[in-house]
């Protein structure tokens, strides 16, 4: 049975029709860890309600959770317990690679999880990865774990992120071929080293992707992620190819691909990049 629905049947003797509406529909896991996000407000007095029956419904979740925001590039999220234990940290497993993570500090995307595999599948063997916006390793992580030919340098400004990043390189016991760099990637990031850069953050500015094309070597990839409204794909391959103008470089704009839907106006799209120095 659908959530909406399990939801509706057991809180009937609650709610009136208008709020059986109004019951959410779905909710992301990250370990043993269910998340929501944005429940509606009128729901304020049921939400714990809500929370035991996932918990007593969903055999993989001990703790529930509300999300409601993410501040900054330091990717802090506003967290509200539902149900469950009073806990935040987690153990989450994903293509046989483990992240470490405490959900009230940082965000963490099941939602990524097709860009996940997507990466897995396109890196070829012997490349080296520059992650610039590495935070627990969410996209680049699964990569190392699955192919032992490939390096990464991953740079990270947000101190629980670096912290969890290191260990989960530990966790998953890629140290050899991981390099965590703390700091601003805007002067952390390495040059002339990478076959493929990933730019997993929104809202970049020019000097970072300016730095994104000094990683690659020769040539090689940029995967740039960015928030799209869905009826002006347009405008946004404009405003990239103008930025590409900015890099001394041959980059052509060689495919886009939606990674999820984020809401209801926008969805995150990846562009793929071709730089040849």
């Amino acid at each position: 049975m659908k959530l909406k629905k399990q939801l509706q049947t057991l809180l009937e003797d609650k709610l009136d029709g208008e709020l059986l509406d109004k019951l959410p529909s779905g909710y992301s896991i990250i370990g043993d860890i269910a998340v929501f996000r944005h429940i509606n407000q009128e729901l304020n007095d049921y939400k714990q309600d809500i929370g035991e029956i996932v918990i007593y419904a969903d055999p993989q979740v001990n703790v529930v959770v509300e999300q409601f925001s993410t501040n900054s590039v330091y990717r802090k999220p506003q967290i509200i317990h539902l149900a469950g234990e009073k806990r935040t940290i987690t153990k989450h497993r994903e293509y046989d690679t483990i992240f470490n993570i405490d959900v009230s500090e940082l965000t963490f995307s099941p939602g990524n999880k097709g860009e996940r595999m997507f990466l897995i599948n396109s890196v070829q063997d012997n490349e080296v990865l520059v992650d610039m916006f590495a935070c627990i390793g969410n996209l680049s992580l699964p990569v190392i774990v699955n192919n032992p030919t490939v390096k990464c340098y991953g740079i990270e400004i947000n101190d629980v992120a670096f912290k969890y990043l290191v260990e989960n390189l530990k966790e998953n016991q890629v140290e050899d071929r991981y390099f965590p760099l703390h700091g601003d990637n805007r002067s952390k990031s390495p040059t002339d080293i990478a076959t493929r850069v990933l730019m997993g953050y929104f809202e970049i500015d020019t000097r970072q992707f300016l730095r994104a094309v000094e990683a690659i070597k020769e040539k090689g990839w940029i995967h740039y992620h960015k928030l799209v409204e869905r009826d002006n794909i347009k405008k946004s391959k404009k405003k990239i190819q103008e930025l590409l103008k900015t890099a001394n470089s041959e980059i052509k704009l060689n495919d886009t691909r939606i990674v999820k839907k984020y809401s209801p106006r926008l969805s995150h799209f990846c562009f793929d990049l071709h730089v040849k120095k």
